[in-house]
């Protein structure tokens, strides 16, 4: 193997590791959330203490002279006169807030410690709509100063105008008004700011997690990166992984392992070899499940099967095939001369044997002696599978080479790092084992995930709601017994009390068991009050949870009505337009045939 080659990145795969860190980025994306609200939280505080007000006015521009006078000495405004303003807004708005203008201000007002850079950075000047109307904004302090320096503004501007134009004035159309700024300058979307910025950093962290940490996401990489035929992928699938070989759930994949088993017979029988192991680069990859699952198809196809398990520091095989093994079953046994071949080796139907290993606290090693024994074992058998510890954990597993003929190794998909399998496989291609190939396990269909995550919300609120109602029926049937049970305990308490009364009629009354009758009664009450009381809320309780159900159902069918109402209405409209598109096409291609026709006729009358 070429240590040298290098994965080639694809768009689908930073995708899948986005889609695979969805909770890392709704976490990341609170969090700015939170972050931003506080920021507001502190902005608001913050504005409280400062007391920061925004004060706005509106102005607009007028062509009038020192006298008040429009052209021709007119108290009225002529087309030119506005004409002329709007020409002079730009003019107005510069000298609005020029530093002249600004120390008229300051000048006007009085100001101390207020210069008129002070007031120039805190004053907004801006032209609306290529109009003469000019909008003034000014964020200051105090509302009240606020509110007389922009009434100053908009009175010293008009005597600059004149002083230095000779011409023009502003004329107030919105006297000034103040709001206060909640955190002064910080705005109420900075909440949506931050939580952007969450989300964004939780993305390229799922990006660099995944550009630092190569994992194998695809198929294509065992024979691109690897140079591993691959046998086949295998889909990760909860039920299986949970099941048994023998089991009914083990069947949920199993037309992938059939494929993998009968390219893996083929590659046998073209090698001529019968003898292989399985290994991998970690723990957990799923190599024993598969081998034992690919060892049942082989007995399956009628090959006389043994399987081994050589996996002495986590042994899997005969957990999977059977939970009352013995000792006496078993390699370690067998190696130790306290078993022989018949009574290690457990039967698990006409074709297939086992040899299970069980997990002591020194682990059995391959040594010479361990591998001769299980040379011994191996003659008889058309075809021997052995489990054994991931080589890149234990690299004494390669001892097996001297016994076997060639190995399959197993790729768990997104979890080892892609360094981590090249330093693996490196190992095995430098002891000179051939690779049958490759499987590639737990194969994840994020697309198919993604799509289905609706329908297994679904089914999960579905099985919730079943679970709840099974235990809604066991209370129910709990208090109906504790209340039955109630009920005849106070009537026997009620018996013995008159019994013993009876008994005591000739004698003096005994008050002592008149008051325990009494007690009893009363309990006796308060128990059937309880219970009866609890019966009534867990049957109301039952009724608003059908209510709700059905409620959910209704909505749920409304919805996929309207769905299907919407998509109709959309077809028809695209049929329509197509239709028309259509008749258009043909009525211009057939213009344009009467246009030639014409064309080509008046041409001939000229050229007669």
């Amino acid at each position: 193997m070429n240590k040298n080659k290098t994965k080639v990145f694809k768009k689908s795969d930073i995708f899948y590791h986005i889609v695979k860190g969805w909770r890392l980025i709704v976490i990341s994306t609170l969090i700015g959330l939170v972050v931003g609200v506080s920021i507001i939280g502190f902005g608001y505080v913050r504005g409280e203490m400062t007391r920061e007000y925004k004060i706005t006015s509106s102005v607009a521009v007028i062509a009038v002279n020192s006298l008040g006078r429009y052209s021709e000495n007119s108290k009225e405004p002529y087309k030119s006169d506005i004409d002329f303003a709007r020409g002079f807004t730009d003019s107005a708005i510069y000298i609005i807030k020029s530093q002249r203008n600004m120390e008229a201000v300051v000048e006007e007002l009085g100001l101390q410690n207020i210069s008129a850079g002070d007031i120039s950075r805190n004053l907004n000047v801006s032209r609306y709509n290529e109009t003469e109307i000019i909008e003034l904004t000014l964020l200051w302090r105090t509302e009240k100063e606020g509110l007389e320096i922009m009434d100053a503004i908009t009175k010293v501007s008009h005597r600059t105008m004149i002083a230095t134009e000779k011409i023009g004035g502003v004329a107030v159309i919105n006297e000034p008004k103040a709001n206060f700024i909640v955190g002064g300058n910080i705005s109420l979307s900075t909440w949506i700011y931050a939580a952007v910025a969450g989300f964004v950093a939780g993305v390229v962290f799922c990006i660099l997690r995944f550009l630092l940490a190569t994992t194998v996401i695809n198929e294509i990489d065992l024979e691109e990166v690897f140079s591993i035929d691959s046998l086949g992928s295998v889909p990760l699938n909860v039920n299986y992984a949970r099941s048994k070989p023998l089991s009914e759930e083990a069947k949920v994949i199993q037309d992938e392992i059939k494929s993998v088993t009968h390219l893996l017979l083929n590659r046998l029988e073209m090698a001529k070899a019968n003898k292989l192991y399985i290994t991998s680069t970690e723990n957990a990859e799923g190599k024993s499940r598969l081998i034992a699952d690919i060892a049942l198809q082989f007995s399956d196809l009628g090959k006389k099967t043994l399987l081994i398990d050589c996996n002495f520091k986590n042994p899997m095989l005969g957990a999977l095939f059977s939970d009352d093994l013995t000792y006496i079953q078993s390699l370690n046994a067998l190696y130790r001369g306290e078993s022989d071949k018949l009574d290690a080796i457990v039967s698990i139907n006409g074709c297939l044997d086992l040899l299970p290993t069980v997990l002591e606290e020194e682990p059995a090693s391959l040594n010479d002696a361990m591998l001769g024994q299980l040379a011994a074992v191996m003659e008889g058998y058309d075809y021997v599978l052995i489990d054994t510890s991931p080589v890149g954990v234990d690299a004494q597993v390669l001892r097996l080479n001297e016994i076997t003929d060639t190995m399959v190794y197993v790729i768990k998909c997104d979890a080892t790092k892609v360094e981590d399998i090249k330093n693996a496989l490196f190992r095995i291609s430098k002891s000179g084992i051939p690779v049958a190939g490759g499987i590639f396990n737990c194969v994840v269909n994020w697309r198919q995930t993604i799509l289905n995550t609706p329908k297994r919300l679904t089914a999960s609120l579905q099985r919730e709601a079943k679970k709840r109602a099974a235990d809604l029926k066991k209370e129910k049937k709990k208090t109906e017994r504790a209340l039955s049970k109630a009920k005849i305990e106070a009537s026997v308490d009620g018996e013995n009390a008159a019994q013993t009364s009876e008994n005591t009629s000739s004698a003096k009354p005994d008050k002592k068991a008149q008051k325990e009758q009494k007690k009893a009664e009363k309990l006796a009450l308060k128990e059937t009050r309880k219970a009866e009381k609890e019966a009534q809320k867990q049957a109301q309780k039952e009724a608003k949870e059908k209510a709700e159900k059905e409620a959910k159902e209704k909505a749920e069918q409304e919805a996929e009505e309207k769905a299907e109402k919407e998509a109709k209405e959309k077809a028809e409209k695209e049929a329509k337009e197509k239709a028309e598109k259509e008749a258009k096409e043909k009525a211009k291609q057939k213009a344009q045939k009467n246009s030639d026709k014409k064309k080509k006729k008046s041409k001939g009358k000229s050229k007669k």
